[in-house]
């Protein structure tokens, strides 16, 4: 595994700047992939990551473990949180970690050197959860494409919604992020 300078250069070069949430975020998934016993994390094909923010976070954490959303292995919610759950798809083990509270440093502070300071205990909560996942949501090709009864496009991996026996995509069931101008 590498050590943490260089995850941090890492996570810093691919996101763009040094902030504290590229450091927390090394820091949380270094932590995931230790719980998890895994060597270096990017060699671990059966590893899955689940981040609950769209901040700083998330971009350390998918370079430090390599999971990426177009391979299916790194899985975005957008809850706010600074979160992210670990799985091996293998064993079924998770845990969960999430940052306890706000710790800035001060203006003009090292960030690197602030939070290496702060033990893992003090700055992350830890809990061993349960993720379900079925093998469609595993990587790799997609096992299952259905069209969507009223907008006519793709739906992979049954992500689709039955409503009185048809298959909708989630957009014309529920609703979406958009709507058609």
């Amino acid at each position: 595994m590498r050590d943490f300078a260089e995850d941090l250069r890492e996570a810093a070069a691919y996101h763009g700047h040094l902030c504290s949430g590229q450091v927390i975020g090394v820091r949380m998934a270094r932590l995931g992939a230790q719980l998890l016993g895994l060597g270096d994390p990017r060699e671990c094909r059966d590893l899955a990551v689940y981040v609950e923010t769209d901040r700083c976070i998330a971009d350390a954490v998918g370079t430090v473990t390599g999971c990426r959303i177009g391979h299916r292995r790194l899985k975005w919610f957008d809850y706010g949180k600074s979160a992210a759950a670990f799985l091996n798809f293998e064993t079924g083990e998770a845990y969960r970690i999430y940052r306890k509270y706000e710790q800035f440093p001060g203006e003009g502070a090292d960030l690197v050197a602030f939070y290496s300071e702060i033990p893992d205990g003090d700055l992350f909560e830890i809990q061993k959860v349960n993720i379900p996942f079925r093998p469609q949501d595993r990587p790799g090709k997609p096992m299952e494409a259905v069209h969507c009864a009223r907008c006519g496009e793709e739906v992979l991996d049954g992500r689709q919604v039955e409503r009185k026996g048809e298959n909708l995509c989630r957009p014309c069931a529920e609703s979406g992020y958009y709507t058609i101008a």
